[in-house]
């Protein structure tokens, strides 16, 4: 069971007799009668009572604290005792390192000429001490940020409901720096296992490093993904563990510079990339870490100094006026790139600069003052508390999910992540989309904002989206993005309201009246999906008539054209950006067909199968009919498509792959009056690309060419029926 908030001193995100399996773990509590500017000392044992972590003091403010534990493998004995009135709280935390996991590797890339030093301003002693610009003092910082990192990852997976867990850091046995403080007996530092950090040389310069042309924040740079392939070709070269298989890196820069006369940060880069297979870096520059702390005793200082760095370092995107902010802008930023490197893109939290100011909210009760916001600090407490607005410092937890799924994130026990992605599907009548997954129903998000779930507690196998609700809800003249995650971090999206057009028919909101669909044809996979009807809302939001048909036919159907009585025009087939016509779209077929006020369209004829269409033919109510069917005695594959009784043709709907595969009818019931809105409908659209989802598309597999549209006999000129290669009788 948790410890109990009913003593004076408690803690409340940690189990007494806990396994946790990383060494760094962040714990909240509070004191109840805890004056201002008191603190609370933390002590860890071993069973035998031996120190195997000095004593550390960490603030309070109104009570409220938080601390980090450096653990040893095995048991933990954690003393807390206030500093104020001596109350005292012992729990015991038994760490287990998880050595079958691939670790996250900490590298830094070192020029072949380096001087060894990093960015450091005066008020951290640069003109008097290399305390803070030295190489071991970057090493020394590297590891205690690496730690923070685990840390909060850990704790957010734990907030999230899917066990406290997080990347494992590489170590070795070498002189430890977590700590400033050492016994008597010990007067040097120890040694111990702690994060091990790879220097790794390359053959390039300072000078080579710090071009202009490689800066990320230079804004003529021409070549910024450099920084990032000379990093990876160096970690190559280095070898194992680097050379083989896959493996993940946190990568810093040590030579990265700020240059004052030119305002430009040099040899940086804040680059990741994720390769299942290879390698997986994600780097950042030094300028920033003169900030960072050196040692577990640094923690809560460097968080909290509101003292200005000055001009002799840089001020990474305005978001560096106070010591505090540098270090959170360095430690949060570089943990993104870390981010994608695991393979997580730009969602929420920390993958959106959730950071700056954020970061330091997980560490400190009381933020300092806020250069960038002019804001004095204030409490905060814990993420719980403050909930997503108060810190947007979070993991998304999409991008849990994800690391969830990697080894490096395994913990003993976890079942097989590997049960498939989201699946859709519609309801037998219509009515809803249902969604499932195998692994458990983790997120549902409909255009950006997470609907309720069960998640993370008891996951759901599936759940039904009412399409009632939803246009209630959502404009249905606009995409709806629904986003399915699953507790195996597979994720899946599509367009709603495209979804629910893949029916036999269609609901017009607010109505019962149905639109029915009849095609011949299939969709493809990566097919461009459209849909245009025989009435369009005009250029003065008033409707307007189809003025006439192209049908587009040449060896094979190639789609069609609607013509309407204000100009403009509609392909049946793939648009432009703008909403231009295809302009591959040929056909040496190609016919036209005049609709002139009070005639319909009664009747469609369309040779083909799934596979491919070969031709289509149109018929009105006033006998015309213009088409090619390419079937000449074989009529086979002529389906005919008409209305059902009582339903009349509003507008054709399909799919096209280069060529037409697909083409079909949209009716409605005959003596309903439709509301406008039915012609805004989302899926009775054929939008231009950028307004709708990408689609992949072929290049026109028929060679013929044809003239110009307006090349084509006008609507005056059409009459009769066309006898060249098709009977009339289908």
């Amino acid at each position: 069971m948790l410890v109990e908030a009913t003593e004076m001193l408690s803690l409340n995100n940690v189990e007494d007799g806990e396994e946790v399996y990383q060494r760094c773990v962040l714990v909240t509590g509070r004191c109840l009668d805890a004056p201002e500017n008191s603190h609370v000392s933390i002590l860890t044992e071993n069973d035998a009572g031996k120190t195997i972590f000095p004593d550390q003091q960490w603030p309070m403010h109104q009570g409220y604290f938080k601390a980090l534990l450096i653990l040893n493998p095995g048991n933990n004995k954690i003393t807390l005792r206030s500093a104020h009135n001596s109350h005292t709280l012992t729990v015991t935390l038994r760490y287990i390192p998880l050595l079958q996991t691939p670790p996250l590797h900490l590298a830094i890339l070192v020029a072949k000429d380096s001087p060894l030093l990093i960015d450091c301003p005066p008020a951290k002693f640069a003109a008097l001490s290399t305390a803070h610009s030295s190489l071991s003092a970057a090493i020394a910082k590297f590891r205690m940020t690496a730690l923070m990192w685990q840390a909060v990852t850990a704790e957010e997976f734990r907030q999230r409901g899917l066990s406290r867990r997080a990347f494992r850091l590489e170590e070795e046995w070498t002189t430890s720096t977590l700590s400033s403080t050492h016994s008597s007996s010990h007067p040097a530092p120890p040694s111990a296992s702690v994060p091990k950090v790879h220097l790794i040389r390359t053959d390039h310069t300072v000078a080579t490093l710090r071009e202009a042309h490689r800066a990320q924040q230079h804004p003529w740079a021409r070549d910024v993904n450099s920084l990032h392939a000379i990093f990876s070709a160096a970690l190559k070269a280095y070898g194992p563990p680097f050379s083989d298989g896959p493996v993940t890196v946190a990568g810093l820069i040590l030579d990265s510079h700020y240059d004052a006369e030119r305002d430009l940060i040099l040899a940086h880069a804040a680059l990741g990339a994720h390769d299942p297979a290879g390698l997986s870096l994600g780097m950042f520059g030094s300028h920033l870490t003169y900030a960072w702390p050196r040692f577990l005793e640094e923690v809560s200082d460097c968080l909290a100094d509101s003292t200005r760095p000055g001009g002799t370092v840089g001020n990474d995107n305005g978001e560096c006026g106070t010591m505090w902010e540098a270090c959170a802008v360095g430690q949060g930023a570089f943990l993104h790139e870390v981010g994608h490197a695991f393979g997580a893109p730009h969602t929420s939290g920390i993958m959106e600069r959730g950071y700056s100011p954020d970061w330091v909210k997980w560490f400190v009760s009381k933020v300092g003052y806020c250069s960038k916001k002019g804001e004095d600090g204030r409490l905060v407490r814990s993420p719980e508390e403050e909930g997503e607005e108060g810190n947007k410092c979070r993991w998304d937890v999409r991008d849990l999910l994800r690391f969830k799924a990697l080894p490096g994130f395994a913990l003993p026990g976890d079942g097989d992540v590997d049960a498939g992605e989201p699946v859709f599907e519609m309801e037998e009548e219509g009515d809803g989309v249902r969604v499932k997954c195998a692994a458990g129903i983790a997120v549902v998000m409909l255009n950006g904002g997470l609907e309720p779930v069960a998640f993370p507690w008891e996951p759901v196998g599936e759940l039904v989206l009412k399409v009632v609700e939803l246009e209630g809800r959502f404009d249905k003249t606009k995409p709806l993005e629904l986003v399915v995650v699953g507790m195996n971090g597979k994720e899946k999206k599509m367009d709603v309201w495209k979804f629910m057009s893949s029916k036999s028919w269609i609901r017009v909101p607010g109505t019962n009246i149905r639109l029915l669909k009849k095609a011949v044809g299939e969709e493809q996979d990566g097919s461009w999906q459209w849909a245009v009807m025989l009435k369009k809302r005009g250029k003065h939001g008033k409707l307007v008539d189809a003025s006439k048909i192209d049908v587009r036919v040449g060896c094979a159907l190639d789609g069609a054209v609607v013509y309407y009585r204000d100009g403009t025009t509609i392909p049946c087939g793939p648009r432009g950006r703008h909403g231009d016509d295809d302009p591959g779209m040929g056909g040496h077929q190609a016919k036209k067909i005049a609709i002139r006020p009070g005639v319909e369209v009664v009747k469609v004829a369309v040779n083909g199968s799934s596979g491919s269409l070969r031709g289509l033919r149109i018929w009105l109510s006033d006998g015309n009919a213009r088409g090619a069917l390419n079937c000449g005695s074989d009529r086979e594959q002529v389906q005919v498509l008409t209305p059902d009784p009582g339903q009349r043709i509003i507008g054709f709907y399909g799919s096209s792959y280069g060529l037409c595969q697909q083409f079909g009818i949209v009716t409605a019931p005959k003596d309903v009056e439709l509301p406008d809105y039915v012609y805004d409908m989302e899926e009775l659209q054929n939008k231009p690309e950028g307004q709708r989802s990408k689609r992949r598309r072929l290049s026109r597999e028929d060679s013929s060419k044809t003239q110009d549209y307006n090349d084509f006999p006008s609507e005056d000129e059409d009459e009769g029926y066309d006898h060249e290669s098709d009977v009339d009788d289908i």
